[in-house]
């Protein structure tokens, strides 16, 4: 073999021709120390650029892969490449990796498993080799996992003899000063990890952890940025839902049209129940608790300032208010999508409220321009009978209809109650359509489709609720001319039951019987006469004696004039009301506790207003 050592060298010539040109140099005459000593320096020289040249190739493997995982944007497809890259740079024999999640540290990929024990496995971040690496930020490696003393073995353990660990070596994940996990690699034959090794594999780890951490900041961004676009996306469609709803409106659509565009946006079936209108009955039937449900909402709404919606089961319930004020409520049924729903349902109920609002107000403005000219018609007597008939027809009424009239004076209570509960009352009586109520006063009163007015007043507190108002029933009512004569025979009842103490009740003129008379317009003023004639002593002694000087003889009248059994009803002793009664034979002579003066005193006590109890 011919050449020079730096020939050789520079045309790549192995040990073995270094040591055949070594002995061809000794053949041909040269001194064999000095060729063993050249021969010597050219394999060192060999050994060196044998190393750089690896560690070029390595070099060189190790920025193809920080480029290949520069450009891998998915966790998923980064921890395989990262596990099958180590598992090739070091010639091991498995390569697993796995990230932190809290005090835990969990295997999420292996490349040359012998079993799928390791992907998913969960293990305490302190755990025996593993605590080590993380708490130390550095290397760890052992020859012989197994027979390791460095470091505590636990349930791993099991896993590591399944896939039959020996030397094992492991690197931590860090960026940024976190610790995302670790990267370990193993050799199923006792081996010892050269320092090239160990640098090569931290060198891929920094790698590794760099591209997690980009992997994770962009998949941060992709996810905000998909929210944000979705965020946009529904905020499009609600400015555009809401410019067709308020298209609807301005063209003069009512509640009806909203609910039929909410209705066909919405994924679910959409109902509105306005406040006070009962639930339509196959909703009631599919949803039973739902009629109280919404009497709760209606009765205590929630925040004025918003509409709140609620998951009632399988309902979703939007309070629709107005002014504080919840003048209905959106019933939605089942959907698909229930953000979309959601937002759909809070969007439509401003507009709702407004159509709500509106429909409300024409209806009140038409029931106050009826009841005007239904009590008009009640009030004033028309003589001319065209005009009567036309006045009978703009209050609403058919002149083809007998009607009979119902007035009825609201009892006691708040503000506003009484006439509500009065209202109520009415309804309860179920009245045949065509029916109008008005408000007459402090009364009302109602003109109904019906021809036996004792028919009316057996239904008044049929339904087992002792009623608050005092009615009063006439008619029927068989012409024009004839409303106006039943309206003051009814409105007149209610005074004589008010005047009799009856309250609560209903009657019709027939059955108050003589009072009828007695309690008429000219019988009231004769009435009073008789009273102050007859009884104006009684009243000035019981004024000045502050003594219930005509409770006392009412009372002793009604029992019949026996002293026991009135003076148990007064509550006083028998002797006491001895005395009374002597104080009253000196204001009323000595024959009025005999008829027919006793019955002129009595019918006196029980029909004035001023013989009330004490």
């Amino acid at each position: 073999m011919t050449g020079s050592w730096l020939e050789l060298l520079l045309a790549g010539a192995s040990a073995e021709t270094i040591s055949a040109h070594r002995d061809d140099l000794v053949r041909g005459g040269a001194e064999p120390m000095e060729a063993e000593r050249q021969a010597s320096a050219a394999l060192r020289l060999l050994a060196r650029l044998d190393e750089r040249r690896r560690r070029a190739a390595e070099l060189a493997a190790l920025n193809d892969i920080a480029a290949r995982l520069a450009g891998l944007h998915q966790p998923g497809e980064l921890l395989q490449e990262i596990t099958a890259q180590a598992r090739r740079l070091l010639g091991a024999d498995l390569a697993y990796i796995g990230l932190v999640d809290g005090d835990d540290f969990v295997m999420e990929v292996a490349s040359g498993a012998l079993t799928p024990q390791l992907p998913g496995l969960r293990v305490p971040r302190a755990a025996g080799m593993l605590g080590a690496v993380l708490s130390g930020g550095a290397p760890v490696w052992s020859s012989d996992y197994a027979t390791e003393p460095a470091f505590a073995h636990g349930p791993f353990d099991t896993v590591a003899a399944a896939e039959r660990f020996r030397a094992l070596l492991g690197v931590p994940l860090a960026a940024r000063g976190r610790q995302l996990g670790a990267l370990f690699v193993c050799k199923r034959r006792e081996s010892h990890f050269a320092e090239e090794e160990i640098t090569l594999l931290s060198a891929l780890a920094s790698h590794a952890a760099l591209a997690l951490d980009n992997a994770a900041a962009i998949e941060r961004h992709q996810t905000a940025a998909e929210q944000l676009a979705a965020v946009n996306v529904r905020l499009e469609r609600a400015l555009a839902w809401e410019q067709q709803l308020t298209a609807v409106v301005l063209r003069g659509g009512g509640v009806a049209e909203l609910v039929d565009e909410i209705a066909a946006a919405a994924t679910g079936e959409v109902w509105f129940v306005g406040a006070g209108d009962a639930v339509p009955a196959d909703l009631a039937a599919r949803m039973p608790g739902l009629p109280s449900v919404l009497a709760a909402l209606f009765d205590d709404p929630p925040d004025a300032c918003r509409a709140d919606p609620a998951d009632r089961g399988a309902a979703r319930i939007t309070a629709v208010i107005a002014r504080q004020v919840v003048v209905g409520a959106l019933v939605l049924l089942g959907g698909e999508d229930a953000e979309t729903d959601r937002s759909l349902l809070e969007r439509a109920a401003p507009a709702l409220a407004l159509a709500a609002v509106g429909e409300r107000a024409v209806t009140e403005a038409t029931r106050l321009a009826r009841d005007a000219l239904l009590l008009d018609l009640l009030h004033r007597p028309e003589p001319d009978p065209t005009a009567l008939r036309q006045r009978m027809r703009n209050a609403g009424l058919d002149l083809s209809t007998a009607y009979c009239l119902v007035s009825a004076e609201p009892g006691q209570g708040p503000p506003g109650e009484p006439q509500r509960r009065a209202r109520q009352e009415l309804a309860a009586l179920g009245p045949p359509a065509g029916t109008i109520v008005a408000t007459d006063g402090a009364r009302l009163v109602a003109v109904v489709p019906a021809r036996d007015p004792e028919e009316l007043v057996r239904a008044w507190g049929a339904g087992g609720a002792t009623p608050s108002a005092t009615v009063g029933v006439a008619g029927p009512a068989t012409g024009p001319a004839d409303l106006h004569r039943c309206y003051r025979e009814a409105a007149r009842t209610v005074d004589a039951l008010r005047t009799l103490g009856h309250t609560g009740v209903a009657a019709t003129a027939a059955r108050l019987g003589i009072y009828r008379v007695l309690l008429s317009h000219a019988g009231r003023a004769e009435l009073q006469a008789q009273f102050d004639a007859l009884l104006g002593d009684v009243v000035r002694e019981q004024e000045r004696r502050s003594m219930p000087m005509l409770a006392t003889l009412k009372t002793y009248l009604d029992h019949g004039c026996r002293a026991a059994p009135a003076a148990k009803a007064l509550g006083v002793h028998v002797n006491t009301l001895y005395q009374r009664l002597a104080v009253l034979d000196g204001l009323l002579g000595p024959t009025w506790r005999e008829p027919p003066r006793s019955l002129d005193l009595h019918v006196l006590l029980r029909v004035h207003p001023d013989a009330k109890p004490w």
